[in-house]
Protein backbone atom coordinates (compact mmCIF):
# COMPACT_ATOMS: atom_id res chain seq x y z
CA UNK A 1 0.00 0.00 0.00
CA UNK A 2 1.38 3.59 -1.11
CA UNK A 3 -0.37 6.84 -0.03
CA UNK A 4 -0.03 10.59 -0.87
CA UNK A 5 -1.76 13.70 0.46
CA UNK A 6 -2.75 17.04 -1.73
CA UNK A 7 -3.50 19.81 0.03
CA UNK A 8 -6.36 21.53 -0.99
CA UNK A 9 -8.46 25.05 -0.04
CA UNK A 10 -8.56 25.50 4.25
CA UNK A 11 -8.43 22.42 6.02
CA UNK A 12 -10.00 19.97 3.46
CA UNK A 13 -7.26 17.47 2.20
CA UNK A 14 -7.20 14.62 -0.74
CA UNK A 15 -5.40 11.42 0.03
CA UNK A 16 -4.53 8.80 -2.97
CA UNK A 17 -4.21 5.19 -1.36
CA UNK A 18 -2.31 2.64 -4.22
CA UNK A 19 -3.14 -0.89 -3.28
CA UNK A 20 -0.74 -3.80 -5.25
CA UNK A 21 -2.35 -6.56 -7.16
CA UNK A 22 -1.20 -9.07 -4.65
CA UNK A 23 -3.00 -6.69 -1.80
CA UNK A 24 -6.33 -6.76 -3.85
CA UNK A 25 -5.66 -10.55 -4.61
CA UNK A 26 -5.50 -11.26 -0.73
CA UNK A 27 -8.58 -9.29 -0.10
CA UNK A 28 -10.99 -11.37 -2.56
CA UNK A 29 -9.20 -14.44 -1.09
CA UNK A 30 -10.28 -13.40 2.97
CA UNK A 31 -13.75 -12.24 0.78
CA UNK A 32 -14.58 -15.45 -0.18
CA UNK A 33 -13.30 -17.49 2.99
CA UNK A 34 -15.59 -15.14 5.40
CA UNK A 35 -18.62 -15.72 2.94
CA UNK A 36 -18.00 -19.81 3.06
CA UNK A 37 -17.39 -19.49 6.46
CA UNK A 38 -21.12 -18.21 6.28
CA UNK A 39 -22.84 -20.32 4.01
CA UNK A 40 -24.39 -23.74 4.46
CA UNK A 41 -24.63 -25.69 1.74
CA UNK A 42 -25.60 -29.26 1.66
CA UNK A 43 -22.55 -31.63 0.66
CA UNK A 44 -19.89 -28.94 1.95
CA UNK A 45 -18.64 -28.09 5.65
CA UNK A 46 -18.71 -24.54 6.28
CA UNK A 47 -15.72 -22.94 4.84
CA UNK A 48 -15.03 -25.40 2.46
CA UNK A 49 -17.37 -24.50 -0.67
CA UNK A 50 -15.30 -23.56 -3.58
CA UNK A 51 -15.47 -20.31 -5.64
CA UNK A 52 -17.68 -21.09 -8.07
CA UNK A 53 -20.42 -22.60 -5.96
CA UNK A 54 -19.98 -19.13 -3.49
CA UNK A 55 -19.62 -17.58 -6.96
CA UNK A 56 -23.57 -18.92 -7.72
CA UNK A 57 -25.10 -19.06 -4.96
CA UNK A 58 -24.12 -15.54 -3.84
CA UNK A 59 -22.73 -13.77 -6.69
CA UNK A 60 -19.26 -12.70 -7.45
CA UNK A 61 -20.23 -8.92 -7.57
CA UNK A 62 -21.32 -9.47 -4.00
CA UNK A 63 -17.82 -10.97 -3.12
CA UNK A 64 -16.11 -8.40 -4.84
CA UNK A 65 -17.59 -5.53 -3.32
CA UNK A 66 -17.16 -7.07 0.15
CA UNK A 67 -13.54 -7.29 -0.94
CA UNK A 68 -13.21 -3.63 -1.54
CA UNK A 69 -15.53 -2.48 1.07
CA UNK A 70 -12.96 -4.22 3.46
CA UNK A 71 -9.63 -3.22 1.61
CA UNK A 72 -10.69 0.47 2.09
CA UNK A 73 -11.80 0.35 5.88
CA UNK A 74 -8.69 -1.58 6.44
CA UNK A 75 -5.89 0.81 4.52
CA UNK A 76 -7.86 4.24 5.59
CA UNK A 77 -6.35 4.35 9.25
CA UNK A 78 -3.18 3.54 7.99
CA UNK A 79 -3.06 5.66 5.15
CA UNK A 80 -3.87 8.24 8.00
CA UNK A 81 -1.00 7.13 10.43
CA UNK A 82 1.31 7.32 7.66
CA UNK A 83 1.03 10.63 6.44
CA UNK A 84 -0.21 12.31 10.17
CA UNK A 85 -3.30 13.44 9.42
CA UNK A 86 -6.06 13.96 11.67
CA UNK A 87 -9.60 14.57 10.28
CA UNK A 88 -12.41 15.66 11.64
CA UNK A 89 -15.32 14.08 9.61
CA UNK A 90 -15.83 11.16 8.04
CA UNK A 91 -14.18 10.84 4.38
CA UNK A 92 -15.62 11.51 1.18
CA UNK A 93 -14.39 8.75 -1.38
CA UNK A 94 -16.84 9.18 -3.83
CA UNK A 95 -17.93 6.22 -5.94
CA UNK A 96 -15.04 3.72 -5.73
CA UNK A 97 -13.86 1.48 -8.52
CA UNK A 98 -14.60 -2.24 -8.35
CA UNK A 99 -11.64 -4.74 -7.56
CA UNK A 100 -10.01 -6.49 -10.41
CA UNK A 101 -8.37 -9.94 -9.54
CA UNK A 102 -4.93 -9.35 -10.99
CA UNK A 103 -4.75 -5.92 -10.59
CA UNK A 104 -3.73 -2.98 -8.59
CA UNK A 105 -6.76 -0.78 -7.02
CA UNK A 106 -6.66 3.26 -6.26
CA UNK A 107 -8.74 5.06 -4.53
CA UNK A 108 -9.26 8.72 -3.01
CA UNK A 109 -10.79 10.44 -0.27
CA UNK A 110 -11.50 13.90 0.70
CA UNK A 111 -11.94 15.34 4.29
CA UNK A 112 -11.51 18.35 6.41
CA UNK A 113 -8.27 18.05 9.23
CA UNK A 114 -7.80 19.44 12.33
CA UNK A 115 -6.65 23.23 11.78
CA UNK A 116 -3.12 24.31 12.44
CA UNK A 117 -3.91 27.73 13.67
CA UNK A 118 -1.54 30.24 14.87
CA UNK A 119 -0.90 32.47 17.70
CA UNK A 120 -0.37 36.50 17.84
CA UNK A 121 2.38 35.72 20.66
CA UNK A 122 3.56 33.61 23.09
CA UNK A 123 5.64 36.40 24.96
CA UNK A 124 4.79 37.62 28.21
CA UNK A 125 1.55 35.48 28.99
CA UNK A 126 0.08 35.93 32.40
CA UNK A 127 -2.43 34.20 34.63
CA UNK A 128 -4.40 36.01 36.87
CA UNK A 129 -5.53 33.86 40.01
CA UNK A 130 -7.19 34.68 43.40
CA UNK A 131 -4.51 34.59 46.60
CA UNK A 132 -2.93 31.72 47.36
CA UNK A 133 -3.42 32.51 51.36
CA UNK A 134 -6.85 32.95 52.55
CA UNK A 135 -7.59 36.88 53.40
CA UNK A 136 -8.81 38.34 56.81
CA UNK A 137 -12.41 38.87 55.10
CA UNK A 138 -12.89 35.30 54.13
CA UNK A 139 -12.58 33.84 57.34
CA UNK A 140 -15.20 36.20 58.88
CA UNK A 141 -17.19 35.38 55.41
CA UNK A 142 -17.11 31.59 57.40
CA UNK A 143 -17.77 32.85 61.02
CA UNK A 144 -20.74 34.86 59.40
CA UNK A 145 -22.18 31.96 57.71
CA UNK A 146 -21.12 30.07 60.91
CA UNK A 147 -23.61 32.63 62.71
CA UNK A 148 -26.23 32.31 60.02
CA UNK A 149 -25.86 28.83 61.41
CA UNK A 150 -26.36 29.49 64.98
CA UNK A 151 -29.18 32.10 64.61
CA UNK A 152 -32.64 31.78 66.16
CA UNK A 153 -35.95 33.58 65.42
CA UNK A 154 -36.63 36.46 68.27
CA UNK A 155 -40.56 37.01 68.49
CA UNK A 156 -41.34 40.84 67.20
CA UNK A 157 -43.86 43.03 68.91
CA UNK A 158 -43.29 46.47 68.61
CA UNK A 159 -42.97 47.02 64.87
CA UNK A 160 -44.35 45.75 61.71
CA UNK A 161 -42.76 43.79 59.14
CA UNK A 162 -39.15 44.15 57.60
CA UNK A 163 -37.57 42.72 54.84
CA UNK A 164 -35.50 39.52 56.27
CA UNK A 165 -38.45 38.80 59.00
CA UNK A 166 -39.90 35.57 59.28
CA UNK A 167 -43.65 36.09 58.94
CA UNK A 168 -46.64 33.56 59.79
CA UNK A 169 -48.87 34.25 57.18
CA UNK A 170 -52.64 33.02 56.45
CA UNK A 171 -53.73 34.28 52.87
CA UNK A 172 -56.31 33.57 50.53
CA UNK A 173 -55.34 34.96 47.02
CA UNK A 174 -56.59 34.86 43.56
CA UNK A 175 -55.36 35.76 40.15
CA UNK A 176 -57.70 37.55 37.74
CA UNK A 177 -60.53 37.36 40.27
CA UNK A 178 -60.56 33.54 40.36
CA UNK A 179 -59.51 31.88 43.40
CA UNK A 180 -57.06 27.94 43.18
CA UNK A 181 -55.84 25.86 45.70
CA UNK A 182 -51.98 26.89 45.24
CA UNK A 183 -53.21 30.58 46.42
CA UNK A 184 -53.95 29.71 49.62
CA UNK A 185 -52.24 28.81 52.71
CA UNK A 186 -52.98 28.34 57.00
CA UNK A 187 -49.95 29.99 59.04
CA UNK A 188 -46.87 29.19 56.93
CA UNK A 189 -43.95 30.59 58.53
CA UNK A 190 -42.92 33.06 55.66
CA UNK A 191 -39.15 34.74 55.13
CA UNK A 192 -39.58 37.91 53.33
CA UNK A 193 -37.53 38.92 50.90
CA UNK A 194 -36.08 35.09 50.06
CA UNK A 195 -38.20 35.08 46.40
CA UNK A 196 -40.71 32.48 47.59
CA UNK A 197 -43.26 34.71 46.47
CA UNK A 198 -42.63 37.81 43.81
CA UNK A 199 -41.35 40.73 44.58
CA UNK A 200 -45.25 42.58 45.03
CA UNK A 201 -45.89 40.32 47.51
CA UNK A 202 -43.17 41.36 49.43
CA UNK A 203 -43.48 44.94 49.17
CA UNK A 204 -47.19 44.94 50.47
CA UNK A 205 -46.06 42.94 53.52
CA UNK A 206 -43.46 45.32 54.82
CA UNK A 207 -44.86 46.95 57.68
CA UNK A 208 -47.76 44.59 58.30
CA UNK A 209 -47.83 44.10 62.49
CA UNK A 210 -49.03 41.44 64.36
CA UNK A 211 -52.57 40.51 64.18
CA UNK A 212 -52.99 42.98 61.34
CA UNK A 213 -55.03 42.25 57.73
CA UNK A 214 -53.64 43.41 54.96
CA UNK A 215 -54.89 43.57 51.12
CA UNK A 216 -51.57 43.20 48.57
CA UNK A 217 -52.53 43.43 44.57
CA UNK A 218 -49.47 43.19 42.09
CA UNK A 219 -49.46 41.91 38.25
CA UNK A 220 -48.02 38.68 38.06
CA UNK A 221 -44.52 38.27 36.71
CA UNK A 222 -43.06 36.64 33.90
CA UNK A 223 -41.21 34.51 36.71
CA UNK A 224 -44.70 32.60 37.35
CA UNK A 225 -44.33 29.26 38.10
CA UNK A 226 -47.61 28.99 36.66
CA UNK A 227 -47.73 30.29 33.62
CA UNK A 228 -51.37 31.00 33.50
CA UNK A 229 -50.89 33.25 35.30
CA UNK A 230 -48.48 35.23 33.93
CA UNK A 231 -49.46 39.12 33.17
CA UNK A 232 -52.78 39.21 34.99
CA UNK A 233 -53.76 40.65 38.27
CA UNK A 234 -53.14 38.60 41.37
CA UNK A 235 -54.93 39.94 45.08
CA UNK A 236 -53.78 38.11 48.61
CA UNK A 237 -55.79 39.20 51.89
CA UNK A 238 -53.26 37.92 54.36
CA UNK A 239 -53.22 37.59 58.43
CA UNK A 240 -50.20 38.31 60.38
CA UNK A 241 -50.41 35.66 63.33
CA UNK A 242 -46.22 36.27 64.28
CA UNK A 243 -43.03 38.34 63.08
CA UNK A 244 -40.09 36.90 64.27
CA UNK A 245 -36.47 38.66 63.43
CA UNK A 246 -33.30 36.41 62.39
CA UNK A 247 -30.89 37.00 65.47
CA UNK A 248 -27.03 35.98 64.45
CA UNK A 249 -25.29 34.15 67.33
CA UNK A 250 -22.72 36.34 68.73
CA UNK A 251 -18.94 35.53 67.98
CA UNK A 252 -17.85 35.99 71.40
CA UNK A 253 -15.54 32.74 72.91
CA UNK A 254 -18.93 30.82 73.56
CA UNK A 255 -19.62 30.43 69.83
CA UNK A 256 -15.84 29.31 69.37
CA UNK A 257 -16.89 26.56 71.87
CA UNK A 258 -19.99 25.24 71.09
CA UNK A 259 -19.77 25.82 67.24
CA UNK A 260 -15.70 23.68 66.91
CA UNK A 261 -14.66 23.11 70.85
CA UNK A 262 -12.57 25.70 70.77
CA UNK A 263 -11.41 28.12 73.69
CA UNK A 264 -11.41 31.51 71.68
CA UNK A 265 -12.65 32.72 68.61
CA UNK A 266 -8.89 33.33 67.55
CA UNK A 267 -8.42 29.35 67.81
CA UNK A 268 -11.39 29.28 65.81
CA UNK A 269 -10.27 31.91 63.42
CA UNK A 270 -7.19 29.85 62.79
CA UNK A 271 -8.57 26.54 62.70
CA UNK A 272 -10.56 28.69 59.90
CA UNK A 273 -7.74 30.19 57.85
CA UNK A 274 -5.97 26.58 58.02
CA UNK A 275 -8.56 24.74 56.18
CA UNK A 276 -9.25 27.64 53.76
CA UNK A 277 -5.63 27.64 53.06
CA UNK A 278 -5.33 24.10 52.63
CA UNK A 279 -8.53 24.27 50.00
CA UNK A 280 -6.50 26.89 48.17
CA UNK A 281 -3.39 24.97 47.89
CA UNK A 282 -5.27 22.12 46.46
CA UNK A 283 -6.83 24.32 43.70
CA UNK A 284 -4.16 26.85 43.36
CA UNK A 285 -2.60 24.97 40.33
CA UNK A 286 -5.46 24.37 38.49
CA UNK A 287 -6.37 27.64 38.95
CA UNK A 288 -2.72 28.83 37.47
CA UNK A 289 -3.44 26.57 34.65
CA UNK A 290 -6.73 27.68 33.94
CA UNK A 291 -5.61 30.87 33.65
CA UNK A 292 -2.96 30.51 31.85
CA UNK A 293 -4.43 28.52 29.02
CA UNK A 294 -7.36 31.70 28.58
CA UNK A 295 -4.40 33.78 28.21
CA UNK A 296 -2.70 31.55 26.04
CA UNK A 297 -6.72 31.02 23.70
CA UNK A 298 -7.13 34.75 23.86
CA UNK A 299 -3.87 35.49 21.39
CA UNK A 300 -5.14 32.22 19.49
CA UNK A 301 -5.92 33.64 15.47
CA UNK A 302 -8.25 32.07 13.15
CA UNK A 303 -11.47 30.05 13.83
CA UNK A 304 -12.66 26.99 15.54
CA UNK A 305 -14.42 24.70 12.68
CA UNK A 306 -17.97 24.09 14.40
CA UNK A 307 -17.40 20.36 13.31
CA UNK A 308 -15.09 20.11 16.35
CA UNK A 309 -17.10 21.87 18.85
CA UNK A 310 -19.92 19.64 17.80
CA UNK A 311 -17.75 16.61 18.23
CA UNK A 312 -15.89 17.50 21.66
CA UNK A 313 -19.92 18.47 23.14
CA UNK A 314 -21.21 14.55 22.20
CA UNK A 315 -18.43 13.34 23.98
CA UNK A 316 -19.02 15.75 27.05
CA UNK A 317 -22.70 15.24 26.59
CA UNK A 318 -22.21 11.34 27.07
CA UNK A 319 -19.51 11.65 30.24
CA UNK A 320 -22.77 13.51 32.08
CA UNK A 321 -25.16 11.16 31.09
CA UNK A 322 -22.68 8.44 31.99
CA UNK A 323 -21.84 10.48 35.75
CA UNK A 324 -25.67 10.73 36.38
CA UNK A 325 -25.76 7.11 35.88
CA UNK A 326 -22.73 6.18 38.12
CA UNK A 327 -25.40 8.43 40.94
CA UNK A 328 -28.28 5.99 40.27
CA UNK A 329 -29.83 9.59 38.97
CA UNK A 330 -31.84 9.92 35.61
CA UNK A 331 -31.92 12.69 33.64
CA UNK A 332 -35.11 13.55 35.00
CA UNK A 333 -34.05 13.63 38.34
CA UNK A 334 -31.30 16.03 37.62
CA UNK A 335 -34.04 18.46 35.85
CA UNK A 336 -36.12 18.06 38.56
CA UNK A 337 -33.60 18.43 41.37
CA UNK A 338 -31.64 21.52 39.35
CA UNK A 339 -34.82 22.77 37.95
CA UNK A 340 -32.48 23.68 34.79
CA UNK A 341 -33.86 22.67 31.07
CA UNK A 342 -32.18 20.48 29.27
CA UNK A 343 -31.81 23.48 26.68
CA UNK A 344 -29.89 25.11 29.17
CA UNK A 345 -27.90 21.99 30.14
CA UNK A 346 -27.14 21.66 25.95
CA UNK A 347 -26.15 25.40 26.06
CA UNK A 348 -23.67 25.24 28.88
CA UNK A 349 -22.18 21.92 27.22
CA UNK A 350 -22.36 23.61 23.89
CA UNK A 351 -20.49 26.78 25.38
CA UNK A 352 -17.86 24.33 27.73
CA UNK A 353 -17.41 22.87 24.45
CA UNK A 354 -16.19 25.39 22.14
CA UNK A 355 -13.40 26.83 25.23
CA UNK A 356 -11.96 23.63 25.94
CA UNK A 357 -11.44 22.71 21.82
CA UNK A 358 -9.86 26.52 21.70
CA UNK A 359 -7.98 25.89 24.43
CA UNK A 360 -6.59 22.55 23.31
CA UNK A 361 -5.75 24.37 19.23
CA UNK A 362 -4.43 27.05 21.63
CA UNK A 363 -1.69 24.82 22.83
CA UNK A 364 -0.99 23.25 19.87
CA UNK A 365 0.19 25.98 18.13
CA UNK A 366 2.07 26.75 21.48
CA UNK A 367 3.95 23.46 20.77
CA UNK A 368 4.62 24.58 17.38
CA UNK A 369 6.12 28.07 17.76
CA UNK A 370 7.85 26.87 20.79
CA UNK A 371 9.77 24.70 18.72
CA UNK A 372 9.01 21.47 20.97
CA UNK A 373 9.28 18.20 19.53
CA UNK A 374 7.17 14.92 19.72
CA UNK A 375 8.70 12.42 21.65
CA UNK A 376 7.78 9.07 19.81
CA UNK A 377 9.01 6.87 22.63
CA UNK A 378 6.27 8.75 24.66
CA UNK A 379 3.88 7.91 22.58
CA UNK A 380 5.40 4.15 22.30
CA UNK A 381 4.99 4.31 26.23
CA UNK A 382 1.25 5.48 26.27
CA UNK A 383 0.55 2.42 23.83
CA UNK A 384 2.14 -0.03 26.15
CA UNK A 385 0.24 1.11 28.87
CA UNK A 386 -2.77 0.34 27.27
CA UNK A 387 -1.45 -3.21 26.42
CA UNK A 388 -0.55 -3.48 30.23
CA UNK A 389 -4.39 -2.46 30.89
CA UNK A 390 -5.93 -5.01 28.10
CA UNK A 391 -3.43 -7.76 28.56
CA UNK A 392 -2.33 -7.70 25.03
CA UNK A 393 0.83 -7.92 23.46
CA UNK A 394 2.05 -4.25 22.66
CA UNK A 395 2.09 -4.72 18.74
CA UNK A 396 -1.55 -6.17 18.77
CA UNK A 397 -2.67 -3.24 20.72
CA UNK A 398 -0.69 -0.57 18.11
CA UNK A 399 -2.68 -2.53 15.58
CA UNK A 400 -5.75 -1.81 17.56
CA UNK A 401 -5.30 1.64 17.90
CA UNK A 402 -4.35 2.69 14.61
CA UNK A 403 -7.33 0.30 13.51
CA UNK A 404 -9.22 2.22 15.48
CA UNK A 405 -8.03 5.64 14.22
CA UNK A 406 -6.94 6.94 17.54
CA UNK A 407 -3.21 6.82 16.97
CA UNK A 408 -3.94 10.74 16.30
CA UNK A 409 -5.60 11.39 19.81
CA UNK A 410 -2.61 9.89 21.61
CA UNK A 411 -0.28 11.59 20.09
CA UNK A 412 -2.30 14.97 20.90
CA UNK A 413 -2.06 13.84 23.99
CA UNK A 414 1.37 14.02 24.18
CA UNK A 415 1.61 17.04 22.29
CA UNK A 416 -1.33 18.94 24.96
CA UNK A 417 1.13 17.60 27.84
CA UNK A 418 4.46 19.02 26.73
CA UNK A 419 2.65 21.66 25.86
CA UNK A 420 0.96 22.55 29.01
CA UNK A 421 4.43 21.92 30.68
CA UNK A 422 5.89 24.66 28.78
CA UNK A 423 3.06 27.17 29.24
CA UNK A 424 3.10 26.28 32.99
CA UNK A 425 7.09 27.19 32.93
CA UNK A 426 6.88 30.55 31.47
CA UNK A 427 2.90 31.83 32.32
CA UNK A 428 3.96 34.83 35.01
CA UNK A 429 1.60 34.20 37.89
CA UNK A 430 -0.19 37.22 39.06
CA UNK A 431 -2.41 37.05 42.39
CA UNK A 432 -5.26 39.50 42.37
CA UNK A 433 -7.97 39.32 44.62
CA UNK A 434 -11.68 39.15 42.52
CA UNK A 435 -13.79 42.75 43.47
CA UNK A 436 -16.76 42.26 45.29
CA UNK A 437 -19.90 41.88 43.82
CA UNK A 438 -21.74 44.77 43.10
CA UNK A 439 -25.16 44.97 45.98
CA UNK A 440 -28.22 43.48 43.36
CA UNK A 441 -31.42 45.79 42.95
CA UNK A 442 -33.62 42.53 43.19
CA UNK A 443 -32.36 38.86 43.91
CA UNK A 444 -34.26 36.73 41.77
CA UNK A 445 -34.66 32.97 41.98
CA UNK A 446 -32.74 29.80 40.81
CA UNK A 447 -36.65 28.73 39.78
CA UNK A 448 -39.62 30.48 38.10
CA UNK A 449 -42.07 31.11 41.22
CA UNK A 450 -45.04 33.35 41.59
CA UNK A 451 -48.30 33.21 43.98
CA UNK A 452 -46.90 29.24 44.57
CA UNK A 453 -48.16 27.63 47.64
CA UNK A 454 -45.50 26.53 50.41
CA UNK A 455 -45.62 22.88 51.14
CA UNK A 456 -48.03 21.15 53.19
CA UNK A 457 -45.07 20.38 55.13
CA UNK A 458 -43.84 23.41 56.14
CA UNK A 459 -47.46 24.80 57.03
CA UNK A 460 -47.49 22.08 59.45
CA UNK A 461 -43.98 22.76 60.93
CA UNK A 462 -45.11 26.14 61.49
CA UNK A 463 -48.27 25.40 63.04
CA UNK A 464 -45.67 23.01 65.51
CA UNK A 465 -43.94 25.85 66.19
Amino acid sequence: MNSTVERLEGNRVKITVEHTADEVKEAISESYSRIAQKLRLPGFRPGKAPRPIIDTHVGRETVLAEALEDLVEHSYPYALEELRLRPIERPDTGELDGLVEGEGHTYTAEFDVRPELVLASIEDLKAVVPPSKTADDEVEAQIDYMRERFATLDPVEDRGIIDGDFALLSFVGTVDGKAADDLTVDKYLYEVGKGIMPKGFDEGLIGATVGSSTHIEFPVPETAANTDYVGKPAAFDVEVHEIKAKALAVADNEFASNVGGFETMEELREDIRTKLDENKATAHGRLIERGAREALAERLIGDVPPVLIGSRAETMTEEFFDSLKDQGMSIQDYLEATGVSQEEIESDISREAALRVRDDLALEALFRRAGLELDEAEVDREIEKLAAADKVPVLKMRERVIEAGIMAYIRERVVLRHATRWLMDHVEVIEEAPEPAAPKAEAKPKKKTAAKKPSKKAATEAKEE
